[in-house]
């Protein structure tokens, strides 16, 4: 330990110190890591972390603090300096973590069967029934393995004695292994002559182990295996993508799985695929809102029934949360004696469950000693150190403990112990916690070698990554020789090539199909709001007409302007309507409304999407930004700027991402929104216009983007069947609708299962489209000599637009049924 490196911290009360017994000299243990970072020096340790702070936000590794404003996109913090674990204190540890697991497995296995444990009065009835996450559809059901484990997370502290003690488990959903993972592959980059000549025990073989222990639940040569994830808005998504592509499995949310005939089945844009394992990060009462959860939106209608049946396997079984509480730590003592006839190897911190009378008794008299929990987590509650409390606010917190003392759980109140951490260029102290995990392989039971610490965001402060603690990584030191087997291809090794792509999950498809409709539909709206915002304080009746048309093209339900047909609404009402139609968040069809709309899509899938791409739809989230002090003047910029965001868009949909399916439907939603919009702005030139109403042609134009190619044609003669020609027929304007048309066409053909009655009908459609032959109508001109205008070929013109526009969103219904739910699609004619 070197003085320039190591800075002595402010300790409160008697504390473990891991990396030294005197704060100078180093254990025995440390000694070599002390000292090449001592021969590294504070420059070049700076320099490396600059590095591996880089490449955590290349790789977009995150965790989401839910009150933090970054949200999704903030960064895992890792601290360079690994916790190390002497091979004498591993085996130490190992045997207690494996023991554990044999004794919480064989406990589950109980209580979801005889529970002769509860009849013969080694676990408390009251603590069974009245624990929310004990899933009585459950009962009885066989098990994948016949254990409820196959893995465990072991929450570890080290008491100022050097005794470790087990703080919590995690049952139902163990997290945190992927971060390990990740943690070591960091690490390791970053001190590699160190982490090479400290003969540390890799984490390879545990999750080649994890990825054994999955495939042989199944009797399948080729099994499905998932991964449920609660989604891209989870704490710890990027872990669960992570270990999905790191074990090989397909990552999906509960809308991806669909239970027919008690069997459960992936849902993809090429068909249904019968899923065999189920890798779960979802909590266990969320996992099927029809047996379990009412409300959840994150599990499978149905799943249970598939589990009852034996035709899925559900890793951790369903139900094993019931045991996660700390409520039941008071009774593994006696029940590792019964059960497996041996004394507890790894003590749990002191912990009392208030629903017995003795224990609450104990509690209410030492409550400036212990920390307040609840028995059971669904509950919410924050733990409560009663020692801070008001004379008041404890007197009435006891009295809530002996109202509901079967709600509450008291423990020992302990000093973690603490290493060293890099920070700001030297290593200060901070307090930590050990997650590590065991994994139950069919012929036993083996831990993983280390895994995740989690270390306290200041001296002193809670240890919680939800209160801005970070990581770092936990080297086992082995005094034999290591297994160097990785499931990761060396640097220096070339890689087979392939260009296969993954698996489009039919959530996927979903989430970009409505990625490029929301897209469209803002720059449409943006568009249309453009020539409006720009004419209306200077408009006179005839101009306020026109502009009040414009918007009608928008089918506002939500519009601010008066309902009453006495009178037309004036400028300033229509003034208002624009503003609110740009900012206002609350009104589902405004564009800053549609923008959210367009960042929250985004979100769903930016594992799919590139960093530019992501960068962008932050961008456009925040591009409409109106306060107070914003002047009416700036709106027009701001829609422009806006516009520019959203063509960066198109441009990067149609330059950097892969023609594969996910692009297709991409394509396939911004096409058919654009056409949907089309056909509402052409039905406005269909009815005759009289000369006060040219200002409407120009308006379409200039929403279409279409002025230039017109002029170009036309110079500044504006006329409606020229018009029509360059916004309806013209096959080479890329906002024409024939172009809408064709293109929706070629690009439905090219999905597989694609629906031959679909594709004829966007055929005929497209038909029906061009026999409308411009040159032959009779279009009636301001000022020109009296002529009967074709009214029954407008007439015709109209009608059409109408049944395209009435069935293209049926249209788009089917490709949701036929793709995204796997439901029945309904047969459609378009233009009929």
């Amino acid at each position: 330990m070197t003085v320039d490196l190591y800075q002595t911290p402010l300790r409160y009360g008697a504390v473990y110190d891991e990396s030294s017994a005197d704060g100078v000299t180093p254990r025995p243990h440390w000694a070599h890591l002390m000292e090449s970072l001592r021969e590294i020096g504070p420059e070049e340790l700076g320099r490396r972390w600059g590095h591996a702070e880089r490449r955590i936000r290349e790789n977009g590794i995150t965790y989401n603090i839910y009150s933090d404003p970054l949200g999704v996109n903030r960064p895992w913090k890792i601290d360079i300096i690994p916790l190390l674990i002497p091979a004498d204190e591993w085996r130490y540890i190992e045997a207690g973590i494996v023991q554990r697991a044999q004794l919480l497995s064989l406990l589950l296995e109980d209580l979801y069967g005889a529970q002769d444990l509860v009849a013969q009065g080694h676990f408390p009835a009251a603590l069974l029934y009245a624990n929310p996450a004990f899933l009585r559809p459950l009962v009885g059901v066989r098990v994948p393995a016949h254990t409820y484990l196959h893995m465990l997370a072991v929450d570890l502290a080290r008491s100022p004695d050097g005794q470790w003690w087990v703080l919590a488990d995690r049952t139902q959903a163990p997290s945190g292994s992927g971060y390990a993972l990740e943690n070591r592959t960091i690490v390791s980059d970053v001190l590699p002559d160190i982490f090479r000549t400290s003969n540390v025990l890799r984490l390879s073989h545990f999750f080649r182990s994890q990825l054994e222990v999955l495939t042989n639940l199944s009797t399948r040569n080729d099994p499905r295996i998932v991964l449920l994830t609660p989604g891209p808005y989870n704490e710890t998504y990027f872990e669960h993508s992570y270990l999905a592509r790191y074990l090989g499995l397909t990552l999906v949310v509960g809308a991806d799985l669909t239970v027919r005939d008690r069997c459960v089945y992936l849902k993809t844009v090429d068909r249904l695929e019968q899923v065999d394992v189920i890798l779960r990060r979802v909590d266990d009462s969320f996992c099927d809102p029809l047996e379990l959860r009412g409300d959840s939106l994150l599990g499978v209608p149905g799943l249970v029934d598939a589990i009852v049946a034996g035709n899925v396997k559900v890793v951790n079984a369903l139900g094993s949360g019931l045991i996660e509480t700390a409520a039941v730590m008071p009774f593994l003592p006696g029940l590792s004696r019964h059960v497996l006839g041996e004394t507890l190897k790894l003590p749990s911190v002191a912990t009392w469950w208030c629903g017995q009378q003795h224990t609450l008794d104990w509690v209410l008299d030492h409550l400036d000693s212990v920390v307040v929990k609840p028995a059971f987590p669904s509950l919410g509650m924050e733990p409560v150190f009663a020692a801070e409390l008001p004379d008041a606010e404890r007197s009435k917190f006891a009295q809530q403990l002996r109202a509901r003392p079967h709600e509450y759980v008291a423990q020992e109140q302990i000093a973690l112990s603490t290493a060293p951490v890099w920070e700001d260029g030297h290593l200060n102290s901070r307090s930590v916690v050990l997650r590590t995990y065991v994994l139950n392989t069919g012929s036993g039971w083996i831990a993983i070698p280390g895994g995740l610490t989690r270390v306290a965001e200041m001296e002193g402060s809670v240890v919680s990554m939800q209160r801005g603690g970070h990581a770092k990584d936990a080297w086992v030191l082995w005094d034999s020789p290591v297994d160097t087997f990785s499931m990761l291809r060396p640097r220096n090794e070339p890689v087979e090539l392939r260009r296969v792509s993954r698996v489009v999950s039919s959530s996927v498809a979903d989430n970009v199909f409505w990625l490029g409709r929301y897209a469209e539909r803002a720059e449409n709206i943006a568009r249309i709001l453009r020539p409006m915002i720009s004419r209306v304080r200077q408009s006179d009746k005839t101009e306020l007409g026109c502009l009040l048309r414009l918007h009608s093209c928008l089918e506002s339900r939500h519009s601010k302007l008066p309902k009453t047909k006495k009178r037309p609404p004036t400028s300033l009402e229509l003034e208002q309507e624009i503003i609110s139609l740009m900012s206002d968040v609350k009104r589902p069809d405004s564009l800053a409304s549609t923008l959210e709309e367009v960042s929250r899509i985004g979100g769903n899938v930016r594992d799919r999407l590139s960093a530019d791409m992501m960068s962008l739809i932050g961008q456009l989230r925040d591009a409409i930004q109106i306060g107070h002090g914003t002047q009416f003047l700036e709106y027009p910029a701001m829609l422009t700027a806006c516009l520019e965001l959203l063509s960066a868009f198109s441009g990067m949909e149609r330059e950097n991402i892969n023609r594969g399916l996910g692009w297709f439907f991409l394509t396939l939603g911004r096409r058919l929104e654009r056409a949907m919009y089309l056909t509402r702005q052409l039905r406005e030139i269909t009815t005759p216009l009289v000369e006060e109403d040219w200002l409407l042609l120009e308006c379409l134009l200039e929403v279409a983007d279409s002025s230039m190619t017109y002029r170009t044609r036309y110079y500044t003669t504006l006329q409606p069947l020229a018009v029509l020609d360059v916004l309806m027929a013209d096959e080479s304007n890329p906002r024409s609708l024939d172009f809408q048309l064709s293109h929706l066409m070629d690009l439905y053909q090219k999905l597989p299962r694609h629906l031959p009655d679909d594709l004829e009908a966007m055929r005929n459609a497209l038909a029906l489209l061009r026999s409308f032959d411009l040159r032959e109508l009779k279009y009636p001109l301001p000022g020109a000599a009296t002529v009967a205008h074709d009214s029954e070929g407008l007439s015709r013109l109209e009608r059409f637009l109408r049944e395209l526009e009435r069935l293209l969103p049926s249209w788009s219904n089917n490709i949701s049924s036929r793709y995204f739910s796997h439901a029945r699609t309904l047969p459609i004619t378009v233009g009929q």
